[in-house]
């Protein structure tokens, strides 16, 4: 039998993708720590001039990208496998079936859904839904970082009072991702520039 051609590197970043767990993301600190952050600017993007700098700075439709991550950091979360949050353990969804008069008793007709699945495909599932239910409940106002911010926390099992941990708080202030004051410096100026150039154009 012919032996594979393909690089063990190459063998070894697959299988670590593949069989990637949340347990497995939490055992990477900057990982972690990173992940925090998207979820921290994802909530506080309307009143963080940082936290909007560096989701205005990624290049990927779920902001799973750089400024955040490294490609293959990026391409690890993606394929990490985890349990489809449940629609009521994110209150937004709670609300809106609420709002839907065709729901008895806040139930949803949910399509049954994998026991796992990637963070990739759980983030555009619970997306999917929560555009559904608004669609249903007449709400037509478009998705915006705020709304994912809940759906995230619940894909990667984190609270709103983890988020608001002292220790990492004061770690974001102190180092932000690592990067030097003066490149987060520049972004934040960038992103004010443009805002200011918005204003004058509308003027």
């Amino acid at each position: 039998m012919a032996e594979s051609k393909v690089p063990a590197t190459t063998r070894e970043k697959r299988s670590s993708t593949s069989t990637s767990t949340l347990l497995s993301l939490q055992s990477n600190s900057e990982i972690w720590y990173k992940i925090h952050i998207l979820l921290y600017d994802l909530c506080n993007i309307a009143s963080d001039r940082a936290a909007e700098a560096r989701t205005l700075a990624t290049t990927d439709e779920l902001y799973i990208s750089g400024p955040y991550f490294s490609p293959e950091e990026a391409m690890i979360i993606k394929a990490t496998l985890v349990s489809p949050p449940s629609l009521n353990e994110i209150p937004e969804f709670e609300s809106l079936c609420m709002d839907n008069p065709n729901e008895v008793d806040g139930s949803s007709k949910e399509v049954p859904t994998p026991e796992t699945m990637s963070i990739e495909a759980a983030i555009k599932f619970c997306l999917q839904n929560f555009f559904e239910k608004r669609r249903a409940s007449g709400d037509a106002r478009p998705c915006g970082p705020h709304d994912m911010g809940p759906i995230y926390q619940a894909v990667f099992g984190i609270t709103k009072e983890d988020l608001k941990n002292e220790k990492f708080l004061s770690r974001l202030r102190r180092t932000g991702l690592g990067q030097s004051k003066e490149k987060e410096k520049n972004a934040s100026e960038s992103v004010s520039g443009k805002q200011k150039k918005k204003k004058g154009q509308k003027g």
